[in-house]
């Protein structure tokens, strides 16, 4: 058995940047099966992390809490010496958890903001990024391990013994998953429930669940067949859920993504983020899909365009 190589992956947060970033470290850990991976995420995608197969342990980083917090965390990373440290984040809180680590190797991007590379032993990647996706981005760090890029595949979620009710194999019905939530709530569409009633109406053999860790309030009465799950999973009862979704409806937070990285048909509702730059991918893909707000107002967004799209992806 080959000798385990401690790699430490620094990534906490958005959710569209971990789930770019895990598919990217799948990559290189398919190929690199001694590596040994740890992974510090913020503490609402900590358990998301963790779903994963090929991640082996994480460290939980609470962004909002007290100093001592932070000191904790340094004391934690601190506990065991790495042989690689890679911030694939690349802002001065990574760029300082990676300056304190204990690494033969301290790797960060060329294009890393806010001072961070100065914490870094060496570089990888452009210094200018010139619109490219984050994956394409974050494959130099293939590099580091003589690879060369390869196009991510869908990720694997760690074996579980937990089923859901809501599956399709519990319910016997196809569904949609709808994220109707987002921490910035003013760029949430406001038609998600709206989009579910469409669905159940249009459809008589769907079913459509709201799905997310951040809470859409709902105010009116839900429709027979349309569920609210919202806050009431962990993430990895969401993987599950989504890995069997007809489809995964979202705004521009992540979840889509994740759907992607899970095989799913998703379509994103873009009223801030770059699609180009942070969207499912490959970008060309047929089972994905993008909306754009004018001028990054979600209100202005269409329920007509929304509607064509879930229909052209639903006919898959």
């Amino acid at each position: 058995m080959a000798k385990r190589v401690k790699a430490l992956v620094l990534m906490t947060s958005p959710l569209d940047k971990i789930v770019h970033a895990l598919r990217v470290m799948e990559s290189i850990k398919r190929r690199k099966p001694e590596l040994e991976i740890t992974w510090v995420a913020r503490r609402v995608y900590e358990p998301l992390v963790a779903a994963f197969d090929f991640v082996d342990h994480t460290i939980t980083f609470r962004r909002s809490e007290a100093l001592i917090h932070s000191v904790r965390l340094l004391k934690q990373i601190r506990k065991v010496r790495y042989d690689y440290v890679m911030d694939l984040e690349g802002y001065a809180r990574t760029g300082a958890m990676c300056f304190f680590a204990k690494a033969n190797r301290k790797i960060g991007l060329r294009s890393a903001r806010e001072g961070a590379t100065i914490c870094y032993r060496e570089l990888v990647g452009e210094a200018e990024v010139d619109g490219r996706h984050l994956i394409e981005q974050l494959q130099a760090f293939a590099t580091v391990f003589g690879l060369a890029a390869e196009m991510p595949v869908e990720l694997n979620l760690a074996p579980t013994n937990a089923s859901s009710p809501f599956s399709q194999k519990a319910s016997h019905s196809p569904f949609v998953c709808l994220f109707p939530g987002r921490f910035k709530s003013a760029r949430a569409w406001p038609g998600m429930i709206d989009l579910a009633c469409w669905l159940v109406e249009t459809r008589p053999e769907f079913q459509v669940y709201l799905v997310g860790v951040v809470p859409f309030e709902v105010k009116r009465k839900l429709p027979d067949r349309v569920y609210d799950l919202q806050g009431k999973q962990d993430w990895l009862e969401i993987c599950n859920l989504v890995k069997e979704a007809e489809l995964v409806v979202a705004n521009d937070n992540g979840p889509a993504q994740l759907a992607d990285a899970l095989g799913c048909p998703n379509l994103t509702l873009y009223s801030y983020v770059s699609p180009e730059m942070r969207g499912s991918y490959p970008l060309d893909s047929e089972r994905c899909s993008s909306l754009m707000a004018p001028r990054g107002d979600v209100s202005q967004l269409e329920e007509a365009l929304v509607h064509a799209e879930v229909e052209k992806l639903l006919s898959l």
